[in-house]
């Protein structure tokens, strides 16, 4: 840790910490700090801070990633106020709107808020989680090659597809709750540590892993991870399990090698990436904010729209007469309006859902807004009336040239709704657990699971489905149901069947996957498409290792035979 000399000429701030380690670093560096963790999901923070007599300078919060925690209070402090979303991938259903309540925002998954976060919103930038201050330990020191921990549940079949492969391939050590100090143990006592994340992002282990000097053979996840290290030379990527095995192999002949990368990584980390570096980052991002005024309806209706959402997924408790009266004294943005027709129809107010619905198609109220006209015609599903389902969407294909598509019943309407949402970019659920049995669909793929839930046979649902999850980060074993669908219904379709074995390539099924791809391959010969074939797999597969592996897996598979 720098002592307060090493800091230069950087004034003491007084600071309000709603993260204990961030904290305690800001403390170490020499700034005035309280700190509060809460449990409760609504916190006075303005209550909290006079009640030490403190006026901030800065106001930070971590997101929590036990209770979600909302802050009461903020637009009543002029200082600028930062929230860190360190689980952006799951949590943005809802943290997009509570991102109003402060005038910027840090994420280790810049790429998800370029690409999904709408406007109005405030400044944000890149921070990823932070590493560990530990020593390095040579390889030779170490007894084995290869480590991973993480939980694996049902819950994570990929990640139990991972598991099974890496203690069969490697004789993994594998470990799961287990403590901070047993982890970094672990980790330290192995050389090689293979990464898997829920969604395709940025995670904790990236850090931890490089943290102990382990070289981390991590999935491609894109610009984020580029960010913190740089592959080939401090991090390996892999794009399935095939390269996966081709790494382990590599390196664990090669341990010199692997000692390189592992170190170059863990010289990244002690030079960029520790906790005191993170606040430096804080406290620079946070001097470029132009604080906001003490506006009263913005942070009210952010506040709400965000306990709506939280609501809606279960990790808010609140009584649907409160929070609807609460919502229906908002400003009747789209937004808010859309919150309380989703309100009413999800939690069994059909009276109360049919009359706001009613009011506002004769009122003409928000008649060209994207958002009520969803709402409102999907609500009209969930509520058996169609009629009313039909009126929001022609009313919002009114003024589209081409007139409005024939509505037959509700699942056709539902992937009427998926096309516009893919038109729009709402693709997926920005980490919302969606029950087609009990939401109101917010993206395309939410209304596509819809409409399979109201028509199941229908293949054009599947294969809309199976397209639209190739393009969704972290949905491989979603589509591996989708694919399988359409390939039982299908048997002669190539294509579909070798899409099925790479999606179970990326699944860490690795017998599974080639003998899928292996059986296209026959399939697409005999109908005359061999060329057709490899010249999909080799758009699929640059690297070129399906196509090796699948000529060892056909001489195994002649001689068997």
């Amino acid at each position: 840790m720098r002592s307060q000399s090493e800091q230069g000429h950087q004034h003491t701030m007084k600071i309000c910490s709603i993260s204990m380690r961030v904290g305690a670093a800001l403390l170490d560096l020499g700034h005035e700090v309280q700190c509060f963790w809460p449990r409760e999901p609504l916190f006075d923070l303005q209550a909290a801070l006079a009640e030490r007599s403190f006026s901030p300078d800065l106001i930070f919060q971590e997101e929590s990633l036990g209770q979600r925690v909302v802050l009461q209070g903020l637009e009543h402090f002029t200082c600028p106020k930062v929230f860190w979303s360190v689980d952006t991938h799951v949590n943005l259903f809802w943290q997009e709107h509570y991102f109003r309540l402060f005038d910027g925002v840090l994420t280790p998954h810049l790429s998800i808020l370029q690409n999904a976060l709408r406007p109005p919103h405030p400044p944000y930038a890149r921070l990823a989680m932070f590493g560990a201050d530990r020593p390095f330990r040579p390889f030779s020191e170490r007894a084995h090659d290869v480590g991973f921990v993480g939980r694996i549940t049902e819950h994570r079949p990929l990640r139990r597809w991972l598991a099974e492969f890496l203690e069969k391939h490697s004789k993994a050590r594998l470990a799961q709750d287990i403590s901070f100090a047993d982890m970094f143990e672990l980790y330290s006592d192995c050389r090689l540590a293979p990464n898997e994340s829920l969604l395709s992002e940025v995670n904790f282990r990236l850090l931890e892993a490089a943290s102990c000097g382990c070289l981390v053979l991590s999935q491609n996840v894109g610009p984020d991870q580029d960010a913190l290290f740089a592959s080939g030379a401090e991090i390996e990527t892999y794009a399935h399990v095939l390269e996966l095995k081709a790494l382990l192999d590599h390196y664990a002949a090669r341990p010199e090698q692997a000692e390189r990368l592992g170190r170059a990584a863990w010289e990244r980390v002690q030079r960029e990436h520790l906790v005191r570096h993170r606040c430096q980052n804080i406290l620079e991002f946070s001097a470029g904010l132009c604080p906001a005024g003490g506006k009263q309806d913005a942070p009210q209706a952010a506040s709400w729209l965000a306990l709506a959402q939280l609501r809606r997924a279960g990790m808010f408790t609140s009584p649907v007469e409160d929070l609807a009266q609460a919502l229906g004294r908002l400003p009747p943005t789209p937004e808010a309006v859309s919150a309380l027709i989703t309100l009413l129809a999800e939690n069994g107010r059909k009276d109360a859902a049919l009359t706001l619905l009613y009011r506002l198609l004769s009122e003409r109220a928000h008649q060209d807004q994207l958002d009520v006209n969803l709402a409102g015609s999907l609500a009209g599903v969930m509520l058996d009336d169609f009629g009313l389902a039909k009126q929001f969407w022609y009313r919002h294909t009114a003024q589209k040239p081409s007139g409005a598509s024939e509505v037959r019943d509700p699942a056709r309407l539902c992937l009427l709704w998926a096309k516009e949402l893919v038109a729009a970019g709402r693709l997926g659920s920005s980490g919302f657990p969606y029950d087609p049995c009990a939401h109101l669909p917010k993206a395309a793929v939410e209304c596509l699971y819809l409409a399979q839930r109201l028509d199941p046979e229908d293949l054009e649902t599947a294969r809309r489905l199976a397209a639209l999850t190739s393009t969704l980060p972290g949905h491989d074993f979603i589509q591996l149901g989708h694919l399988s669908h359409l390939a039982l219904h299908s048997p002669k379709d190539w294509r579909t069947s070798l899409q099925l074995g790479l999606t179970n390539l990326r699944a860490f099924r690795m017998e599974v996957g080639l003998e899928e791809i292996f059986m296209a391959r026959e399939s697409a010969q005999s109908q005359g498409k061999a060329d057709s074939f490899l010249r999909m797999l080799e758009a699929l597969d640059p690297k070129g290792r399906v196509l090796a592996a699948l000529e060892q897996f056909s001489r195994q598979t002649q001689d068997r035979a």
